[in-house]
């Protein structure tokens, strides 16, 4: 029975963590400040991280946004969008080379 329960969890736990990432888009586009870059689109008026992507902007969120956003640049940023369009929950971020 242990034996059972040691080889079912981590396949249980593996699918878990599939489906909720099966959510995440991936972004590609220029990262900056939504207040000092953004604010005309974002109506921002704090600093805090953004992603330009095409004519869009998004606000990002999340403990995975990487704090060197200000240095702006070309990233790719995956996460889920949110209800009303205007943020991203983070998952991952890399700025791109």
């Amino acid at each position: 029975m242990k034996r059972a329960f040691f080889f079912v969890v981590p396949f249980a736990l593996a699918f878990v963590l599939s489906a909720v990432r099966a959510d995440d888009t991936e972004y590609t586009g220029t990262v900056g400040c939504a207040h000092c870059n953004y604010s005309k689109d974002t109506g921002a008026t704090s600093c805090g991280s953004a992603i330009k992507v095409g004519e869009k902007v998004y606000t990002l969120k999340g403990d995975k946004v990487d704090h060197s956003f200000k240095k702006g640049g070309d990233w790719t940023v995956k996460g889920k969008l949110s209800e009303d369009g205007k943020s991203i929950e983070v998952t991952e971020m890399k700025k791109k080379a």
